[in-house]
């Protein structure tokens, strides 16, 4: 008999539809996923009319979210009575202590013998001492973690944590789509891509992602003007919506010539994002990077972004330094434009082979495939992969 699973998390973002679909359709363990709803986050859902979500619509349970000013979950209403009576062999919490929901769940399950996983970023190492303690007492009530990166794990275990318990479970996007767009775009002329541009053959740089102050755009815009004034005649392609995008596209219009940048606005079919990071030459993200660094490798175009680890995404770890991607010193605009100066000026690099290194990456981690075979390991006993 399959082992079975119930995964509480808080909402259900679009760009985990690959990976839910995976785990459901999983022949190795029956999966039940809870869920809340992305209402005011600004995150669009999962569409459930599909047809694998339609076949395992008793495995998808809305549950109840309880928010503090939309901002800070600290309780999820139907998550005690279904780890009180209902039958599992493991149970999935997010790995965040302001959820006291989560913290009764798990002695729930503890005293029941059900095995209990926290799923998330671990311990992060930027935290002060009064928070970083709440943190570990929390996460010391889970028999295991499933963490997003290597570098956490370290941490934990500098902290105590048995690092067979750690498990590295990466994060995924869309794998089998992009892979298909990896042959389609494989010989895409630029010229066809980019034909709002006046001069589409120059070197792209390009950002994908929510237009906020936080990602630090700005540098991005200043950093392309300074190539142009150092001969290095760039142009910029902006993708995404946001409360800074007023000031940029003033910024850009101040800095850039005409027809060297351009604003996309939001998009979410990933054919057209495939196409337009495939074309680019890199993909910059001055502040944090996170999902979109996943999304970039998975069309075969390096990254580039800061190098204060303790204050990145956890996917920045499948970065490379001359291999699918390149760091500058945090918020410095004179090392970016060094980087990039760099990289866009460096004839021993071969295109094709850091093409491939990212795609190598990719195929390798940061897959729904991959962290099923996690989550099997976990859910048999197995010794933690990474």
């Amino acid at each position: 008999m399959k082992p079975t699973i119930y995964h509480f998390t808080n909402i259900a973002p679009l760009y985990r539809t690959r990976l839910w679909q995976v785990l459901l359709g999983s022949k190795l363990f029956d999966f039940y996923q809870f869920f809340g709803t992305n209402e005011g986050m600004g995150i669009k859902s999962i569409n459930f009319e599909q047809e694998i979500f339609v076949q395992n619509a008793s495995k998808l349970i809305p549950i109840k979210n309880r928010w503090v000013k939309q901002k800070y979950l600290i309780w999820q209403s139907g998550v005690l009575r279904r780890v009180l009576f209902d039958k599992m062999d493991m149970v999935i919490l997010l790995g965040e202590f302001a959820i006291i929901s989560n913290w009764l769940a798990a002695i729930i399950c503890r005293s029941r013998g059900i095995k209990v996983v926290f799923r998330g970023h671990g311990i992060y190492g930027n935290e002060g001492r009064f928070k970083r303690l709440l943190r570990i007492s929390f996460y010391r009530l889970a028999n295991s973690h499933l963490l997003y990166e290597r570098r956490s794990k370290k941490i934990m275990v500098s902290r105590g944590f048995d690092p067979n318990t750690l498990h590295v479970f990466f994060n995924s996007l869309d794998y089998d789509t992009h892979k298909v767009m990896r042959e389609n775009y494989k010989n895409t002329r630029r010229e066809e891509v980019f034909h709002f541009f006046k001069r589409p053959e120059r070197p792209t740089l390009i950002f994908v992602g929510r237009l906020t102050k936080i990602k630090k755009i700005d540098l991005l815009v200043q950093a392309t003007a300074q190539l142009n004034e150092l001969g290095l005649q760039t142009n910029l392609l902006l993708i995404g919506d946001g409360k800074e995008r007023n000031a940029l596209e003033q910024m850009a219009s101040e800095l850039l010539p005409d027809g060297s940048y351009h604003f996309y606005g939001a998009c979410y079919n990933e054919t057209e994002l495939g196409k337009y990071l495939s074309a680019s030459d890199i993909c910059v993200s001055p502040g944090n990077v996170g999902l979109t660094a996943i999304h970039s490798l998975s069309c075969g175009t390096p990254v580039c972004t800061h190098d204060s680890f303790e204050n990145q995404m956890p996917e920045v770890e499948a970065l490379e330094i001359r291999k699918t991607g390149i760091f500058f010193k945090q918020d410095d605009l004179d090392d970016l434009v060094c980087r990039l100066k760099e990289w866009m000026t460096d004839d021993t690099m071969n295109k094709e082979e850091i093409r491939e290194a990212c795609f190598q990456i990719i195929d390798e981690y940061y897959n729904p495939y991959y962290q099923e075979k996690v989550i099997e390991n976990l859910v048999n006993g197995g010794s933690a992969m990474l």
